[in-house]
């Protein structure tokens, strides 16, 4: 999409190590590039690796971290890669690694001592492909619009009072902010959040901002009233649309993705540094919108594609 894209380097597939600090030089993937990871705030932010409910088996949780990491990175990876990234015990990962090669989930070349998927994991999920996105993928969604954008890229949804980043492409511009795959945020401290509770009445959004507030004691509380003229925006432009929501720089476009009627909605997005999509947000909008109508259409709303975005 031209005046989109970066002259950048795409990504490499080598592993990411556990970013520490919220700005780092990315020697990784582009020596010239800045990683700022999204989304660090106290009691607003779970990573995919912090705190489970104890009813969660540990096990499991492992198990289903690795296929995640393995998504991410898209290429082999050996058991101790794997704990580093994972902060997993060495023992432990190296069990379970042999469980799941056992189970025919993953191959083992022994001699490069590196691990990966196999089919029988592209197929678990092969019968929901045609009830979620009709004639698509996720995955080919995602692609293209990042090719298009060069901004991280992701799919989200709803994991009960949270935004579950379900599906993540980082960012290839200069400067770039990680998104951790598997994290969640709150709805109401969260650019997608926002899109799920416009897809609610006002009542029932007001209900959830509440149990929010109650249950979760955020660090910094919403009020629905806070909102409730944002939920309307949403609802009348079709997507949110937010600046500094948690990551000073960072700002987001989040898109409906999928008819609620089917299942549960997802919600696609896109994050960079606030200088790009300020400049390019109607070009981002459009490709979204164009993305979106391409496998559910008339599932948003018609909006005047000349008017500026409305922040959300």
């Amino acid at each position: 999409m031209k005046g989109v894209r970066s002259d950048t380097q795409p990504p490499s597939r080598r592993g990411r190590r556990r970013i520490v600090a919220e700005r780092i030089r990315a020697d990784v993937d582009d020596p010239s590039a800045t990683v700022i990871e999204a989304n660090r705030h106290e009691r607003l932010f779970r990573a995919a690796d912090g705190e489970t409910d104890p009813s969660v088996v540990k096990s499991a949780h492992r198990a289903l971290r690795i296929f995640e990491y393995f998504a991410e990175i898209e290429r082999p990876a050996t058991m101790t890669e794997i704990a580093r990234r994972l902060s997993y015990p060495t023992s432990s990962t190296s069990a379970l690694l042999k469980s799941l090669v056992e189970l025919s989930y993953l191959d083992h070349d022994k001699r490069t001592r590196t691990y990966v998927p196999t089919v029988r994991i592209a197929l678990l999920g092969g019968w929901l492909k045609d009830q979620t996105l009709p004639g698509t993928t996720l995955d080919a969604i995602t692609r293209e619009l990042h090719e298009a954008t060069r901004l991280t890229t992701f799919v989200v949804a709803r994991n009960q009072l949270y935004s579950l980043y379900i599906r993540v492409i980082q960012g290839t511009t200069p400067v770039r902010y990680y998104l951790e795959p598997g994290a969640r945020r709150l709805l109401t401290h969260s650019t997608p959040g926002r899109l799920f509770l416009s897809l609610m009445n006002d009542d029932d959004a007001r209900r959830i901002v509440q149990r929010i507030n109650a249950e979760e004691t955020p660090t910094s509380p919403v009020k629905f009233a806070d909102i409730q003229h944002a939920l309307t925006s949403i609802r009348r432009q079709g997507f949110a649309y937010t600046r500094n929501m948690g990551t000073p720089g960072l700002s987001t476009i989040a898109m409906r993705l999928t008819d609620s009627d089917r299942m549960p909605p997802l919600v696609i997005a896109v994050a960079g540094p606030s200088a790009i999509i300020s400049a390019e947000a109607k070009a981002i909008i459009g490709k979204m919108r164009e993305l979106v109508e391409r496998q559910s259409p008339g599932l948003l709303p018609q909006i005047d594609t000349d008017a500026p975005p409305i922040e959300t």
